[in-house]
């Protein structure tokens, strides 16, 4: 399929989205980026962590190779988009309850191959002196990313150029036969030669009249942001009970499970509870007060890993979807580009019914 002669219609303008919009454009497609959000990155994607990482990933873990070749991914973007990462740190702690796991799980990495290193007490200690009580030893992952995904994805699709449709829903892909030949929103429709959909969890209401499902599944958590008036860490840290990065604007931004739908457990509990967390834990300045508490469902399949492929029995559509969104978001807009518009089947990720 020629690049320069193909039309496509991404449906969703998330993380991935957005890096699918880049990769296609930059190959010669024409692109249109359709989302019922206000602007790029203000679904699911604006509910992220903005973690960029290896160490997170269990060695071993299905998706791991796929998770180190996104971290190169990201490093080739970054080379070639500086000023989207202008306000990017880099940069992670990480550790578990004892030294003895700390020490194992890091010779994993190292045994698979990440950049990683064990620092000490003092290290720490140095490095971020708000910690009220360092670990003995910690992971310092060196090339890790701590982003806004929302913005990022903004960036992606200004570097495109792609033509924007934001604030509309696409109801349906329009057919004819068995070809999908767009996509037809409330009041018209937008047609083009391939149609992606990348828009997380709502991407098997769209293949429902296809009689096809992806088997995505919704994986809830919840992001938590406070107000901050002064700078408290540098990098990201993850130890027991807390994950946390800075952004440039001393906004602190928190990670946490899902827990359940009770009252106690809702967003905004779960905020004022982990407040008193970090003033266990952390140099506080005053006034650090909660000011986001939000549920972020995200795109999840049964084996961990993402999806790309073309539809079956149909022509003209494709599927990618999956998480981590923000670490895969740049390798799979290039693996799909390559698979669409030069025949390149991705070998990291499964068909899974897709072709």
């Amino acid at each position: 399929m020629a690049s320069a002669k193909i039309s496509v219609v991404i449906v969703g303008a998330g993380i991935v989205g957005a890096a699918l919009a880049l990769h296609f454009a930059r190959r010669g497609a024409a692109v249109h980026v359709v989302d019922e959000g206000a602007q790029a990155g203000s679904g699911v994607t604006a509910r992220a962590f903005g973690w960029v990482n290896i160490v997170n990933v269990v060695p071993g873990a299905a998706n791991y190779a796929l998770v180190r070749e996104a971290l190169a991914e990201y490093a080739r973007l970054q080379a070639d988009l500086p000023g989207a990462f202008a306000a990017a740190r880099s940069g992670s702690l990480f550790w578990l309850e004892t030294v003895a796991g700390t020490e194992a799980f890091a010779a994993a990495h190292r045994g698979a191959g990440a950049d990683v290193e064990l620092v000490d007490a003092a290290t720490v200690a140095a490095w971020e002196p708000a910690l009220r009580q360092p670990p003995a030893c910690a992971i310092f992952s060196p090339r890790d990313l701590a982003l806004d995904p929302a913005r990022l994805a903004r960036d992606l699709i200004d570097a495109a150029g792609a033509s924007v449709t934001f604030g509309r829903k696409v109801e349906s892909l329009v057919l004819s036969g068995r070809r999908v030949r767009g996509v037809r929103l409330a009041d018209g429709a937008i047609e083009a030669d391939l149609v992606i959909l990348a828009g997380g969890t709502s991407v098997d209401r769209l293949c429902e009249n296809l009689g096809f499902r992806t088997g995505v599944e919704a994986s809830p958590s919840i992001i938590l942001r406070y107000s901050c008036a002064a700078p408290v860490v540098t990098r990201i840290l993850r130890g027991p009970g807390l994950e946390i990065r800075q952004s440039p604007d001393n906004r602190l931004h928190v990670a946490k499970s899902y827990i359940d739908d009770r009252q106690e457990n809702a967003p905004e509990r779960m905020g004022q509870r982990i407040l008193e967390v970090m003033q266990e834990r952390l140099i506080l300045p005053e006034g650090v007060a909660l000011a986001e508490a939000a549920a972020g469902y995200r795109p999840v399949f049964s084996d961990g890993l993402p999806r790309l492929g073309f539809l079956p029995d149909v022509e003209g559509a494709y599927v990618a979807v999956g998480h981590p969104g923000v670490i895969l978001a740049p390798l799979l807009g290039r693996l799909a580009a390559e698979h669409v518009l030069e025949g390149r089947r991705p070998p990291l990720v499964p068909a899974a019914g897709l072709k």
